[in-house]
C-alpha cells in the first residue's frame, strides 16, 4: 500500500514538475462509471478534416469531474453524452488513421446541450500542424497547438484578390517578402521568418527557412531558397506557418526561422465544383476551375489554373539597352561613344499555369492510396524586371534618367532577357494500420527545371538578334522516401518518422571565359567543375523522429520531439530536442511555452572546392586594391559548418466575445556559425584567372559569426459589435548579427554588429476594419499596412499601403471586388540603382573606390518599387461539397 501511494506522489511530482504553469489535476483513466445525473448534453458529429466525410467507430471521450464517458460514433459520425451534470469537460477524440483531436475546456449549464463538430486530420505527412479541431457550434476555436502558427485558407485568399502566395504571407507578423528589383508579380520573391533567412552581406541565407509543399522541402538547390512567385495559392486548400525553431514536420529541424507548408487539396465524399475568374488591372487574367467526387471506392480532384498578366509598363515605353557586352567601343555613357542601340519596350510579362490532380482508392475501412501530381510552369519577360534608368555610371544618373542622343533614357539590364520555369512532382502516399497505430508510406519526386535567356538571339522590338549573352540551363531534381507511424497508448500519442531526400542539381557560372557567344547551351560535367565552375552536385539529407503528444489532464499537454538529423554530404550529424508545454486554464485561454534546437545546413555547392577562374567573376569586390578590381576567384569551402540555433517561445491566446480573439508571442532565437560570404587571401601557387589575371583573394561561404532574432508579436479580432470587427496586428523583431570581426564587416560592408540587418524591419504593422453578415456571407473590409523603416523596398520614409475588398453573394455564385496599393504608395516603373536609402556600414567600408560603402561610410543600396493600385473583380461559384 505504502509503495503503491509513493509511486503516485512521484508521478505527481514528475507532471508538475514537465508542466511548470500549475499544478496538475490528476484524472482517472478509462473510469467507466457515470457522471453524476443531470440535464446537460454534450453531442455532435465526427467527420474527416479533408473531405468532410463521416468517421464512423471513431472513439469519443469526455472527461471532467474526476472521470471519463466514453462512446463510439455512428455510421453518421454522430455521438452523444446526455444526463450530465453542470460543470466543466473536455472532449478528446480519435480514429484509425487519424489524429487525436482535443478540445479546450467546455463549461456546460445546467439544462444545457453543446453541439459540436469534431474534424479529424488523417495521419499524413502532408500538415505540419494538427488542423484537427473541435468546434462547439456558434463559438470560436482556441488554437492548441504546440508551436505558434498561422493557417491561412483558401478562402480567406479569394475575397482579397491575391494572385500569389507572397502576397497572402505579407501580413502575417514575424514574415517579410524580400525583394528583388520591382514589385511586379514576376519578380523572385523569397521570405524572411522572425528576421532569418535574409540576404545579408551579399550572402543567401534563404536556406534558414524551410518551404514544404505536402510536409515536403521545395528548394532551388543553387540559391538553397525557393521562389515563391512560382506559386499560385489556387491548388492549395490551405497554407500552414509555424514559426520559430524546430517545428514538428518530419524535416522540421532543418530550420532557423520557422517552416511554411502549403497543403494541397484532397478529394471530397460527394460531388463537389468551382467556377472562378478574376479580371484586374493592366489587364490580368486569372481562371481556376476544379471538381471532385466519390464513386465507390474511389475518389478524385482536379483543379487547373492559369493566370496572365501583361504588366503595367505602357506599351508605349521605350528604353536605349545600351549593350556594353559587344565590345569597348559600343559601350554607352562615360565609358565610350555610343554606336550600338537596343531600344524596345521594357515588358513585364508573366504567365503561369498549375494543375494538380489526386486520386484516392479505398481498399477497405483502413487502407487507403493517394496518388498526386501537381505542374506549375511559367514565362517571364525580365527585361522589365531588372530593367533600371542608369548609364552604367556615367555623371549622376542615379536619381534622374539620363538620356541618349535620341531622346530615349538609357537601361540597365537585357532587352530580351526571358526564364521560363516548369516544375512537375509526384507522389504517392500508402495509408493503413500496423501493431495498433497508423503507418503512411510516401514516396515523391519533384522536378524543377529553368533556363535563362540573357539575350542570346533574342530579338528586342525594332532591332536585330543581340550578339549577347548567354543561355544558362538549372535543373533541381528533388526525390524522397518518408515512413511514418503514430499510436494512441492511453494520454500520449507517439509517433515515430523516418524520411531522405536527395537534391540533384547544377550551379555555377553560366557563360566561358567572359566571353559572349550567340546560341551557347552549357553543359554541366565534373570536369567543367574542376575548369570553370559550372557544377553539378547531389546532397543526401536523412532525418529521424521521434514524437510524443502527451494529454495529461485536461488543462496541460506536453509534446516532446527528439530529431537525429545525418546529412552526410553536407557536413551534418546532429540530435535536436524540442520539449512545449501548452496549458489551457479555462475555455478561454490557451498558453503555450516551447524551448528546441534546429540548423541550417550548408549547401554541397558551399562545400564543393572547385576554383571558378572565370574572369567574370572577378569583379570589384570591397577588399581588392584600386588598382586590381578584378582580383577574386569564387570557390567552395569544405570545411563549413551547419548555422546552428536554440530558440524559445512563450505565448497566449485569449478569446473575447462570440468572434473575437487576441495572440501574443515572445521569442528569441541564439544562432550560431552563421554562414557568409568573405574574402581571405589566396594561398601560394592559386592559378591565375582565364584571361591571364592574378587571383589575390578566395571569395568563399566562411562559419564568420552568430546572430540574434528576437521579438514580440500580436495579433487580434476585436469585435466591435455582431456586424463590425477590428483586425489589428504588430510585431517587433530585433535581427542582428554578433561576433563580426572588423576586417569581415569592412569587406562585407552592411553586416555591422548589433545593428538590424538590411532588408528586415524592426517594426511592422497593420490593420483591417471587417464590415460582415452574420454568416459572413457578405462582407465590406478596409484596411492597411505600414512599411518600416528598414523595409525591403529601401525607401527613405517609412510608408502605409491602403487595400480595400468587398465579397456579395449573388445567386449561387459570390462576387469579389478588391483595390490594392489604394493610393499608390511606394509604386513606380522600375527599380533605381544605388538611389535606395543609405544603410550603416562597418567602420572603414570605403576602402579605395571600390568597397561597398559610399565615402561617408554608408552602404549604398537600390530603390525598389511596388506595383502601382489595381482593381480586380472576381466572379466565383461553388457548389456541392466545394461550397463554403
Amino acid at each position: 500500500m505504502m509503495s503503491s501511494r509513493y509511486r503516485f506522489c512521484l508521478v505527481r511530482l514528475v507532471r508538475g514538475v514537465l508542466a511548470g504553469m500549475s499544478a496538475l489535476v490528476l484524472f482517472g483513466v478509462g473510469i467507466t462509471a457515470a457522471l453524476a445525473a443531470g440535464t446537460a448534453a454534450v453531442s455532435g458529429t465526427v467527420v474527416s478534416a479533408t473531405t468532410n466525410a463521416p468517421i464512423a467507430g471513431a472513439k469519443v471521450e469526455l472527461v471532467g469531474a474526476g472521470a471519463t464517458l466514453t462512446t463510439q460514433s455512428g455510421k453518421d459520425g454522430s455521438f452523444a453524452f446526455t444526463n450530465l451534470a453542470a460543470g466543466t469537460y473536455y472532449v478528446r477524440a480519435s480514429a484509425k488513421l487519424y489524429q487525436t483531436a482535443e478540445s479546450a475546456p467546455l463549461p456546460v449549464g445546467a439544462g444545457q446541450t453543446l453541439n459540436l463538430q469534431i474534424a479529424l486530420q488523417p495521419v499524413t505527412t502532408t500538415v505540419i500542424t494538427s488542423l484537427g479541431h473541435i468546434i462547439v457550434t456558434g463559438h470560436p476555436v482556441l488554437n492548441t497547438s504546440s508551436a505558434p502558427t498561422v493557417t491561412i485558407t483558401a478562402t480567406n485568399l479569394v475575397p482579397q484578390g491575391l494572385y500569389q502566395v507572397q502576397d497572402v504571407l505579407t501580413t502575417i507578423p514575424g514574415i517579410t517578402i524580400e525583394h528583388f528589383n520591382n514589385g511586379a508579380p514576376g519578380n523572385v520573391a523569397t521570405l524572411t521568418i522572425r528576421g532569418a533567412g535574409g540576404f545579408v552581406g551579399g550572402s543567401n541565407t534563404g536556406y534558414e527557412v524551410l518551404v514544404l509543399q505536402d510536409g515536403e522541402p521545395m528548394r532551388n538547390g543553387q540559391y538553397g531558397d525557393f521562389d515563391l512567385s512560382t506559386l499560385t495559392p489556387a491548388i492549395y486548400s490551405n497554407v500552414e506557418v509555424v514559426k520559430g525553431v524546430g517545428g514538428t514536420s518530419l524535416f522540421g529541424a532543418n530550420t532557423i526561422g520557422g517552416t511554411v507548408n502549403l497543403v494541397t487539396r484532397d478529394p471530397a465524399a460527394t460531388p463537389g465544383g468551382e467556377l472562378m475568374y478574376s479580371v484586374g488591372g493592366f489587364g490580368t487574367q486569372d481562371l481556376n476551375v476544379s471538381g471532385t467526387s466519390t464513386v465507390g471506392r474511389l475518389g478524385f480532384l482536379f483543379d487547373v489554373h492559369q493566370f496572365t498578366t501583361p504588366g503595367y509598363i505602357p506599351s508605349t515605353y521605350k528604353g536605349d539597352f545600351c549593350n556594353n557586352f559587344v565590345a569597348a567601343t559600343n559601350y554607352c555613357g562615360s565609358f565610350g561613344t555610343p554606336t550600338v542601340y537596343y531600344i524596345t519596350n521594357p515588358t513585364l510579362y508573366f504567365g503561369v499555369k498549375s494543375g494538380l490532380g489526386k486520386l484516392r482508392y479505398n481498399f477497405s475501412n483502413s487502407t487507403y492510396l493517394v496518388v498526386t501530381a501537381t505542374g506549375e510552369s511559367d514565362i517571364r519577360d525580365q527585361s522589365g524586371l531588372q530593367a533600371n534608368l542608369n548609364t552604367n555610371g556615367a555623371s549622376n544618373c542615379y536619381t534622374v534618367p539620363c538620356y541618349d542622343p535620341l531622346g530615349i533614357p538609357y537601361m540597365f539590364g537585357y532587352p530580351g532577357n526571358y526564364v521560363w520555369n516548369i516544375q512537375p512532382k509526384y507522389a504517392v502516399d500508402l495509408h493503413t494500420t500496423f501493431a495498433g497505430g497508423s503507418l503512411l508510406l510516401r514516396a515523391y519526386h519533384q522536378l524543377l527545371y529553368r533556363i535563362v535567356d540573357g539575350e542570346n538571339g533574342a530579338t528586342p522590338l525594332n532591332n536585330p538578334a543581340v550578339p549577347c549573352c548567354y543561355i544558362e540551363t538549372q535543373t533541381d531534381r528533388l526525390t524522397g522516401q518518408e515512413l511514418l507511424w503514430t499510436r494512441v497508448v492511453g494520454l500520449h500519442t507517439l509517433t515515430l518518422a523516418v524520411g531522405g531526400n536527395g537534391d540533384y542539381f547544377n550551379y555555377g557560372q553560366a557563360f566561358p571565359n567572359n566571353s559572349f557567344l550567340p546560341s551557347t547551351a552549357i553543359f554541366f560535367s565534373p570536369q567543367n567543375c574542376r575548369t570553370q565552375g559550372w557544377c553539378e552536385a547531389t546532397q543526401i539529407e536523412r532525418t529521424y523522429l521521434v514524437r510524443d503528444d502527451a494529454a495529461l489532464s485536461e488543462k496541460f499537454d506536453v509534446t516532446f520531439a527528439g530529431y537525429y538529423s545525418d546529412y552526410d554530404t553536407l557536413n551534418v550529424k546532429r540530435f535536436d530536442p524540442r520539449l512545449a508545454i501548452v496549458e489551457k486554464p479555462n475555455d478561454r485561454m490557451v498558453l503555450r511555452a516551447s524551448i528546441g534546437s534546429g540548423f541550417a545546413a550548408p549547401r554541397i555547392s558551399d562545400l564543393q572546392p572547385y576554383l571558378n577562374t572565370n574572369s567574370f567573376s572577378g569583379v570589384a569586390f570591397g577588399g581588392c586594391p584600386s588598382t586590381e578590381p578584378f582580383c577574386a576567384a569564387t570557390t567552395g569551402n569544405p570545411n563549413l559548418k551547419a548555422e546552428t540555433a536554440v530558440g524559445y517561445d512563450v505565448g497566449a491566446e485569449h478569446l473575447l466575445g462570440q468572434d473575437g480573439d487576441i495572440r501574443v508571442d515572445f521569442y528569441r532565437t541564439n544562432l550560431t556559425n552563421h554562414i557568409f560570404t568573405g574574402f581571405v587571401p589566396a594561398p601560394p601557387g592559386t592559378p591565375n584567372f582565364s584571361n591571364g589575371n592574378p587571383i589575390l583573394f578566395l571569395n568563399l561561404p566562411l562559419n564568420l559569426a552568430g546572430s540574434v532574432y528576437t521579438g514580440l508579436e500580436a495579433n487580434a479580432r476585436l469585435p466591435v459589435s455582431p456586424y463590425l470587427s477590428l483586425d489589428p496586428y504588430y510585431d517587433i523583431q530585433a535581427a542582428y548579427p554578433t561576433g563580426v570581426p572588423l576586417t569581415v564587416a569592412q569587406t562585407i560592408g552592411d553586416v555591422v554588429n548589433n545593428q538590424q540587418y538590411l532588408g528586415v524591419p524592426l517594426h511592422k504593422l497593420g490593420w483591417a476594419l471587417d464590415y460582415h453578415t452574420l454568416s459572413h456571407a457578405t462582407s465590406v473590409t478596409f484596411g492597411a499596412d505600414w512599411y518600416a523603416k528598414n523595409n525591403s523596398y529601401n525607401t527613405f520614409a517609412p510608408f502605409w499601403v491602403y487595400n480595400a475588398a468587398a465579397s456579395v453573394p449573388v445567386g449561387n455564385a459570390t462576387i469579389h471586388v478588391a483595390w490594392t496599393n489604394i493610393f499608390n504608395a511606394q509604386a513606380g516603373l522600375f527599380s533605381v540603382f544605388n538611389a535606395g536609402l543609405p544603410y550603416g556600414g562597418a567602420p572603414g567600408c570605403y576602402l579605395g573606390g571600390n568597397g561597398p560603402c559610399n565615402a561617408a561610410g554608408q552602404y549604398v543600396t537600390s530603390l525598389y518599387q511596388r506595383a502601382p493600385h489595381s482593381l480586380t473583380v472576381t466572379f466565383d461559384e461553388r457548389w456541392g461539397s466545394l461550397r463554403r
